[in-house]
């Protein structure tokens, strides 16, 4: 029995020295937000600024819509072009 006693403590200690190089306390971790990340307090912050700005009146409510000239209105293609792709997409 005392000649196996060197060999349980050479077995234990390399067990001993495993389980301290490899013990990793249970932290949770995670990357910094850095420069310019949004926080929840910015989202909020930019979400009540949009509401109090939805809310409020201003000058620009009080003008008229712009017109719009008929030369920005939307004209289809010719028909030749429109009947080339549709035997196109035809021949798919």
């Amino acid at each position: 029995m005392i000649n196996v006693l060197p060999e349980v403590g050479y077995a234990s200690a390399v067990i001993a020295l495993y389980l301290i190089v490899s013990w990793q306390p249970y932290r949770p971790q995670h990357a910094g937000a850095g420069e310019g990340a949004l926080t929840v307090w910015h989202l909020i912050a930019h979400v009540e600024a949009e509401r109090r700005q939805r809310e409020r009146g201003g000058r620009h409510r009080l003008r008229e819509p712009v017109q719009r000239s008929t030369s920005d209105a939307f004209e289809p293609p010719p028909q030749e072009l429109q009947r080339r792709v549709l035997e196109g997409l035809r021949r798919l």
